[in-house]
């Protein structure tokens, strides 16, 4: 549960659970991408059942099969970004925020907008810097850093996605911070150009995103995993945007359903780009197709979902 706080200091014990939890974090992946995971260069695996590493590559990569998801990453990316320039709407003058009502705000949001914390909103950065550099990891381990190329053609559209459907909803919903309701706040901080960007959390959509890459990529590239390592992984990968999520409500920089979508959106990112990359796709989506291909008005994309 996310207290309602307005200090400014986060208790100890949850700031070294959240150390504590990141170092782990680390360790179960370089555990699962180091080359200490493997005795040989072939099979053996010490996160794998019977120590046995399936041989092949997990994914397919090639130009033709690729460019439909580089032009589509672009698009949307592109479309983020141009957003910020087609937005109008105008941050908050002092009078507009004496007009402001608390009860305009849904049951659920309502009661963190007197959460206020300039260290929890420092530290929910360090997170969204930290997963940044994931994929780096990928190159310590013999069997990802042959696929390392497209890995990081992978991640980077992971990330071109997410930021662009995250940067394109912030500025079409234009939805108030809570911190803005908030008398306490610095008005430098209730004024900026970002009070009307609430909607939805790109701190929890980025780390969501970065995470659940990761830990797909891991668990594809390790299909014996063990159990209790797979656990772990996934687990992990789950707490760590939910820590993101939960300090950006108790900094006042969001409210819970806004980090609830963001963490959706990029966790479902996150999974779904290396999935489509799938040699052989099983279960949900495994029919999905995406193309792109040139018409009398422009480009047409066409994303096909086989359920």
């Amino acid at each position: 549960m996310i207290d309602s706080l307005t200090n400014d200091t986060p208790s100890s014990y949850v700031l070294s659970c959240m150390r504590r939890l990141f170092i782990l974090f680390i360790g179960v992946l370089v555990l699962g991408t180091s080359g200490w995971a493997q005795k040989s260069p072939d099979k053996y695996c010490s996160i794998c059942r019977d120590h046995t590493h399936a041989e092949g590559h997990p994914y397919r990569l090639d130009f033709k099969r690729e460019v439909p998801f580089i032009v589509t990453s672009g698009v949307i990316l592109g479309a983020g970004l141009l957003a910020d320039g087609l937005n109008k709407t105008t941050p908050f003058t002092i009078e507009e925020l004496g007009d402001l009502k608390t009860s305009d705000i849904n049951a659920l949001d309502r009661r963190y907008v007197n959460n206020y914390s300039p260290i929890d909103a420092k530290t929910s950065d360090y997170f969204r810097t930290g997963v940044t550099i994931l994929p780096i990891l990928l190159l310590s381990e013999h069997h990802t850093k042959e696929d390392i190329t497209s890995l990081l053609v992978m991640s980077a559209e992971v990330m071109a996605v997410t930021f662009g459907v995250t940067n394109g909803v912030k500025n079409l919903v234009a939805r108030t911070r809570p911190n803005v309701y908030n008398p306490i706040v610095p008005l430098s901080e209730r004024t900026n150009s970002r009070s009307r960007k609430s909607f939805f959390s790109g701190h929890t959509s980025h780390t969501a995103a970065a995470s659940f890459f990761m830990a797909k990529v891991i668990s594809d590239y390790h299909p014996n995993m063990n159990k209790g390592t797979k656990i772990v992984l996934w687990s992990v990968s789950a707490y760590i945007p939910a820590i993101t999520g939960y300090l950006r409500v108790k900094a006042g920089k969001h409210f819970p359903t806004d980090v609830m979508a963001g963490y959706a959106v990029g966790a479902f990112t996150g999974w779904l780009i290396p999935h489509l990359h799938s040699v052989n796709r099983k279960g949900f989506m495994s029919k999905a197709d995406l193309q792109v291909y040139p018409s009398a008005a422009g480009m047409q994309f066409s994303f096909k979902v086989g359920l």
